[in-house]
């Protein structure tokens, strides 16, 4: 009886923790990822779920704790070495192993010759994702922004990582995360505030429904490399060259490299193809986070209009207790708007040709 009782409570905490909506985590494909390079540990992460920054500016995350998955491998000798954090897009870490982008595996040999440890970054397993390009409302952008700190948290603890030469990379949603790593506001809320990223290499990111701050403010000390492909037609780049620039004038490091008639995922080793099923949002009114912490207007009165919220405390209200059905309820009210598209280019097979350039930037920006 006493055994009944105690996996009775277990059961209603855990799904009080994760505010009343159980969460499946999925196998992380970092175990096969492992298998393929021949080297890593296998570590978890403390980290959380919002479906905005409204949670994290109010403290609301707490109450969501999630632990997901990391894949670390360090070079020869004794340390403390540099570290780079790699991080996927919206098709989940299984790019990590995929046959088609080899480039996030190419990277690592080179890295580690160099002295530079290595971690991948599972944000999608634990929160019951797979992949989110086909419904971006399986997990929320904002939540895998936290991971990206508590990994440097987790990282500032660890006496082989130099802790004051850590790099973050991805492209697409990975791109998101690589640029809002430079965000001050994020940064001092969710870490301590002498911990920073020394560098970052964002690409081809979506800034224009993701919720990106109007007005950034930049963690000064990272240095960003932003590349994107003037062909795009799955996230454009104008909306991200504007944010890029507004940090640029409050004093970030920023180099912003456009490649002409280059597409989406570039770094794939195939050709430019259509890929049917993956959605694009650039018809969509555009969703910024304004300095108060809460969504622009014209995206608020666009759920209110879409959805059954009425109004915007009963949305930051859901968003606290719920988080992810908050995610989820924004996207509903874009579906109804019935500005989401299907069908992008995605290829390009610059992988090889981006490399030397990719290395050199993390030789220049970890080792010196």
């Amino acid at each position: 009886m006493k055994k009944i009782f105690v996996i009775a409570l277990l059961i209603f905490i855990s799904n009080t923790v994760l505010n009343a909506e159980t969460i499946k985590p999925k196998k992380t494909p970092l175990k096969k990822l492992s298998k393929q390079l021949g080297n890593g540990e296998l570590i978890k992460i403390n980290s959380y779920q919002t479906s905005d920054y409204k949670g994290i500016m109010e403290g609301w995350y707490k109450e969501s704790p999630i632990i997901v998955d990391a894949l670390i491998t360090y070079p020869k000798g004794e340390g403390p070495f540099p570290l780079l954090l790699i991080v996927h897009s919206s098709g989940g870490a299984d790019e990590f192993t995929a046959n088609w982008l080899e480039f996030m595996r190419d990277q690592q040999k080179p890295l580690l010759d160099m002295g530079i440890a290595t971690m991948y970054l599972d944000n999608f397993s634990a929160r019951g994702a797979k992949h989110t390009y086909t419904d971006q409302s399986k997990a929320s952008i904002w939540s895998t922004y936290i991971d990206v700190f508590m990994a440097l948290e987790y990282l500032s603890k660890d006496p082989k990582i130099n802790i004051k030469k850590v790099g973050v990379s991805g492209y697409s949603r990975g791109g998101n995360l690589s640029i809002m790593a430079a965000e001050k506001r994020l940064r001092d809320i969710l870490v301590s505030k002498d911990l920073y990223f020394a560098a970052s290499q964002p690409r081809s990111a979506e800034c224009g429904i993701t919720g990106m701050f109007r007005n950034p403010t930049p963690v000064k000390e990272t240095k960003i490399w932003y590349v994107h492909g003037l062909a795009e037609d799955y996230t454009l780049p104008g909306p991200c060259v504007d944010i890029m620039e507004k940090m640029q004038a409050k004093g970030a490091d920023i180099r912003i490299d456009l490649r002409e008639g280059w597409y989406h995922l570039f770094t794939g080793n195939y050709e430019p193809e259509i890929e049917k099923r993956t959605q694009y949002f650039w018809k969509c009114p555009n969703f910024y986070t304004e300095d108060d912490g809460n969504p622009n207007k014209e995206f608020i009165d666009l759920i209110i209009k879409n959805t059954k919220i009425k109004n915007l405390d009963e949305f930051n209200e859901l968003s606290r207790k719920n988080p992810r059905k908050a995610f989820k309820t924004m996207f509903k009210g874009l579906k109804k708007e019935n500005c989401i598209g299907k069908g992008v280019t995605e290829g390009g097979n610059h992988g090889k040709t981006f490399m030397p350039e990719y290395l050199a930037f993390w030789k220049e920006n970890l080792l010196n």
